[in-house]
């Protein structure tokens, strides 16, 4: 099945905290090492993709003291897609789907040529619909603890 790496992994849930931390302060600089923590990612390989998300201009960054990085963009105008074409390129569920690799015998003359190509297309549309605002508005939803009435707190004693 179609395997997302960690590199975009890392660089999703980056994003995600910049988006996050955008709504506190727009113009506000977070520095890796911040981001690092908060989302439990490796400093270094965090650096490695932010390299690559500025490269695309998604992020802006800016060196030394009181140096960081923010999101180039409205969050809302960012999708998944725009990540992961940023972090791996094209992403393809099988080689043959690749226009620069037709080593497969089969090559254009396969019917799960075809299905690899929905999959594709499927998956795309999904990367392409999502953008960063709608992760992050999940994330914070998701990661808000459940509130206990003091009453369902209270177990009786058997």
């Amino acid at each position: 099945m179609l395997k997302i790496s960690q590199k975009t992994e890392y660089a999703m849930r980056a994003m995600v905290e910049l988006a996050i931390r955008r709504d506190a302060d727009p113009q506000a600089l977070v520095p890796a090492r911040a981001l690092a923590e908060a989302q439990q990612i490796p400093l270094r390989f965090l650096e490695q993709q932010l390299g690559a998300l500025h490269k695309a201009g998604l992020v802006e960054s800016f060196r030394g003291g009181g140096g960081g990085c923010r999101l180039a963009r409205d969050p809302v105008a960012i999708t998944v897609a725009n990540v992961v074409d940023a972090v791996e390129g094209a992403l393809y569920p099988m080689n043959c789907l690749n226009d620069a690799d037709h080593d497969c015998f089969q090559d254009a003359r396969c019917g799960l040529q075809e299905l690899w190509g929905d999959v594709h297309v499927a998956i795309r549309r999904v990367f392409e619909q999502t953008s960063i605002a709608d992760l992050a508005e999940r994330h914070q939803r998701m990661a808000k603890p459940p509130v206990w009435a003091p009453s369902e707190l209270i177990r009786p004693r058997v």
